[in-house]
């Protein structure tokens, strides 16, 4: 291959570089992401803020509180029994048959404190879900409407912890680390949610 030819390609790859530069340089910022539009959501601070989530934890508490006053009723009764039964004379038939009760009344008691348990962790586990699902599916409409390409979950910093391991889970789950704030739809989110919920109570 000859000098002349060798000058030539070099001169041509030259030239197509410096196009190829200018061309880019002159292209606007959003062309170069055409078509792509993301957003960041806090579900947390969505969960805190959502008034349907603040209506279910009252029933919460307020199941709960049942299945206290339930569990405390059944523990005085079994007191004042044991106390009555104190008074009776030892090896009486009265007595015995105290006796038999208190310990029926101590099982049935156990078991329903069990039962008590079984349901409220239920109950919390099944409202958790339905409200994670509700703002899953606003976040799914809002983002086909808005024509969103993705949208992130992102949580906000807390890195106090005692222990080491807990630090570096924290860290480990951080999923966006800097955001904008024109990307972030929490609070759209949060106001459509909450505007929904109002509609179905005012019905």
């Amino acid at each position: 291959m000859n000098k002349i030819s060798i000058k030539y390609r070099i001169l041509t790859i030259l030239v197509c570089a410096i196009v190829s530069l200018i061309t880019f340089n002159s292209m606007p910022q959003n062309v170069i992401a055409e078509g792509i539009k993301v957003g960041v959501v806090d579900i947390n601070e969505i969960f805190d803020k959502y008034s349907r989530r603040t209506d279910l934890d009252q029933e919460l508490k307020d199941i709960e509180a049942g299945f206290k006053k339930e569990i405390e009723d059944k523990k005085k009764e079994m007191i004042d029994l044991n106390e009555e039964t104190q008074l009776l004379d030892l090896g009486s038939e009265s007595r015995n048959s105290n006796i038999e009760i208190l310990e029926k009344k101590n099982v049935e008691l156990e078991g329903y404190a069990k039962f008590a348990e079984n349901q409220l962790t239920k109950k919390y586990k099944n409202a958790f879900e339905v409200i994670y699902e509700e703002i899953i599916n606003e976040v799914n409409s809002f983002g086909k409407e808005e024509n969103y390409s993705v949208i992130i979950k992102k949580e906000k910093p807390n890195l106090q912890s005692n222990q080491l391991s807990d630090l570096q889970f924290k860290i480990g789950i951080r999923t966006v680390l800097y955001n904008s704030s024109s990307i972030d739809i929490t609070q759209t989110i949060t106001e459509r949610l909450n505007a929904r919920y109002q509609q179905e109570k005012s019905e």
